[in-house]
């Protein structure tokens, strides 16, 4: 289920107890704008209208004000986007530049696009017509270049991230294709429904029947749950909202849900229906209200616990287009007033069926939860779901013109918030942005689901905005000892990067990805920095293979600051043949050694044979070169493992050759067999390969074990960069 199941491999790991862990215009297109925390180039995303609520494209810097807590700032960069105009159905910039600080390079601020399901409060129908806008959003109004994540709630698995930002789009269409209408649980909606009509039928005089068995009692003590499973969500969705400030930029939030019941957290008013106020009487086994007014208060809990959720996404450049899923996910029967009016039959969900009930009482559904969360955030509330075509065209339309505003700021991770107001001068433009940002706050103040999108954003992107400056070296082995493909990773961690990690304890964790992007292995270990630092490490860690390609990826992250170095490589395992010739992946040396070993364990899976067993080497003498590490000396030892079944040395011929990555030019390469070492089926043969003439650069460096007799070649390859 690729990137679902990765994501659900970093949930369990991080559940375990570990910590997860932007004077003169000018229209010509120009390299993206940039951010970085240090240099603090703020980056404000706009979106602008006409009264008719259609995108004004034609705006300049000139006619923009930008405030930040109440103080005018200097617009030094700015960028057009318009979809619309783009030849290729992409996003245009156009973008007018300033005189700004020189920050790191990191991609513009593309849309990005949270599927956001909610499983709690749904139908059956409801998911299945929710599925249905998803697919048709994925398949007619997605650009390439648009970042796309789904995210769902239910109330018994909580909230699950199956796809992080990514612009992998068949990734997120193959998480959706793994949900189904039976994730629906907690259905509080329902409950609120069958309580409020047994306290009352509104303007009808005419008393519901409570499910049998179900008195006035049951439905009470059923709505308590529901206020619980209500507050767990507001809490649940709230520390979602916190966890995307990491994220930066507008991010646009289809929601489909039915929403929280209005009558479960806001004051509600009804008339009852019999002779005394105070009186009540029995109703098929349970209680109903005699006549007069009832009033609700709401709930004292909920209330601030929902406002916090509106505030929360609306400061984290959230906007919620919210889809009401309820009655309109599906047509209504031709009786479906008699049957809400009479109750002649349960309504659902908990109460055993599914109601479409669009004559409901829309205190009692999740209506104005939705209107309140999508006014409060910017965004936009559609009632009916089946018109989703339409609706998400409109959603695509407004997001897909925007302005990118870039001022400077003074850097302070003390987590304040900072409001923002954007000013066009331009009559009649209505502007929509962000209401403000939060300064980064310290890394140990993460929640766990801040961490766990740290995380995510780390192991999952090729170029994470977390990264620090530092580069970070990795390569990968394939290799058979005898049981079975293996693939092992092997990262250097200069002396030089403990300058940027400076916290008390740094974690290195390795993750193994196979060709459809699952997550294979998680492997994860931390240092105490004062041990180390200083000083160059060499960390590696190995899993199981499949056939194809493998990608291994190490993340190096200070526990106290999450400033992290990221690293990733890929490695072709082929299917076993222990009949064949096999020439398994080379380590290049070099001479020089001392260097710090740390492997990476995975408990109750010791490799037999160890990899150093199958690549024996003097680490006294020796290490080993890490991905594009340069090499200077003229001469290269190689260890090589093969497996030739009945053959010797003598039987083999063995060839180097290197491939110019930029030319692609072939050099021969000379080369001198040394000492050798057999562990089973498995020869590890140390070569010396003379690098004597070969101009700097870099290079594929391929090796070639032929068998005299057959003419039969295998052969197997590895990075190589000279520099002297």
């Amino acid at each position: 289920m690729r990137k679902a199941l990765v994501l659900l491999g970093l949930l369990v790991f991080m559940q375990s107890g570990v910590p997860a862990a932007s004077s003169q215009e000018s229209q010509a297109p120009a390299k993206p704008l940039q951010y970085d925390v240090a240099v603090t180039l703020k980056l404000i995303q706009v979106y602008v209208t006409d009264k008719d609520g259609k995108p004004v494209r034609d705006l300049t810097s000139k006619e923009f004000s930008l405030f930040d807590n109440g103080r005018p700032v200097t617009i030094s960069a700015f960028e057009r986007h318009d979809l619309a105009s783009a030849p290729t159905g992409g996003a245009a910039p156009v973008l007018e530049s300033r005189p700004a600080p020189e920050p790191v390079e990191t991609p513009a601020l593309n849309r990005k696009f949270i599927i956001l399901f909610d499983f709690a409060f749904n139908t059956v129908s409801g998911v299945k017509a929710s599925l249905d806008a998803a697919r048709h959003f994925l398949d007619t109004e997605v650009q390439p270049e648009d970042e796309l994540a789904f995210i769902s709630y239910s109330m018994l698995k909580g909230l699950k991230i199956h796809e992080f930002l990514t612009r992998d789009h068949p990734k997120v269409k193959t998480a959706l294709a793994v949900v189904s209408s039976k994730d629906v649980a907690g259905r509080a909606d329902e409950i609120e429904l069958q309580y409020w009509l047994h306290v009352q039928n509104p303007g009808l005089g005419v008393m519901s029947a409570p499910p049998e068995g179900m008195g006035m009692s049951d439905l009470e003590m059923s709505r308590l749950d529901s206020i619980q499973q209500a507050g767990n969500y507001f809490r649940a969705l709230t520390r979602l909202a916190q966890a995307l400030r990491l994220v930066q930029g507008q991010k646009s939030v289809l929601f489909f849900s039915n929403g929280i019941p209005s009558s479960l957290v806001n004051a509600s008013r009804g008339v009852g229906t019999s002779s005394s106020i105070s009186g009540r009487q029995e109703v098929h086994g349970g209680t109903a209200p005699t006549k007069g007014s009832t009033f609700q208060v709401g709930n004292y809990e909920l209330r601030p616990l929902q406002e916090a959720l509106f505030k929360e996404f609306s400061a984290s450049d959230c906007s919620i287009y919210a889809f009401d899923t309820r009655e309109s996910s599906k047509l209504p029967a031709l009786f479906a007033f008699d049957e809400m009016a009479f109750m002649n039959r349960p309504s659902g969900g908990l109460l055993n069926a599914d109601s479409g009930g669009i004559f409901r009482d829309d205190k009692t559904t999740g209506m104005d939860s939705l209107k309140s969360l999508s006014k409060q955030t910017g965004g936009k509330y559609y009632s009916n779901i089946i018109l989703h075509e339409k609706n998400l065209d409109e959603v695509s339309a407004v997001t897909g013109a925007y302005y990118v505003l870039g001022y400077s700021i003074s850097a302070a991770a003390d987590g304040k918030f900072h409001d923002v107001k954007v000013e066009v001068k331009r009559t009649g433009c209505q502007v929509r942005t962000q209401p403000g940002y939060f300064n980064p706050k310290p890394y140990r103040e993460y929640t766990d689901l801040e961490k766990n999108i740290h995380l995510f954003d780390l192991a999952l992107n090729e170029r994470s905005e977390f990264q620090a400056p530092k580069p970070l070296h990795v390569s990968a082995l394939a290799y058979d000892g005898g049981q079975g493909p293996k693939v092992r990773a092997l990262a250097r961690i200069p002396a030089g990067l403990w300058d940027e990690l400076k916290g008390e304890t740094v974690e290195i964790v390795a993750l193994f990805f196979d060709a459809q992007d699952s997550l294979v292995s998680l492997q994860r270990i931390a240092l105490a920095a004062a041990d180390h630092r200083g000083k160059a490490l060499l960390f590696s860690a190995g899993a199981p293979a499949r056939p194809g390609q493998t990608k291994c990826r190490v993340v190096v992250r200070d526990l106290e600051t999450g400033r992290s170095a990221v690293a990733s490589t890929s490695v072709h395992t082929p299917p076993p043949n222990r009949q064949a010739l096999a020439v398994f992946s080379p380590l290049p040396l070099v001479e020089g050694g001392g260097v710090f070993h740390l492997e990476g364990v995975v408990k109750g899976m010791a490799e037999d044979p160890p990899w150093r067993v199958l690549y024996p080497y003097d680490g006294a003498a020796f290490t080993p070169v890490v991905g594009e590490e340069a090499v200077s000396a003229g001469k290269l030892s190689v260890i090589l493992p093969y497996s030739a079944p009945g053959l010797g040395v003598a039987d083999l011929v063995f060839s180097a050759n290197l491939i110019d990555s930029k030319s692609g030019a072939n050099l021969n390469v000379p080369l001198e067999l040394r000492e050798s070492a057999s562990r089973g089926m498995v020869e590890a043969q140390k070569l010396e390969l003379s690098l004597a003439g070969v101009p700097d650069g870099r290079y594929t460096l391929y090796i070639h074990v032929g068998n005299k007799v057959t003419g039969q070649v295998a052969s197997a390859r590895a990075p190589l960069t000279l520099s002297r």
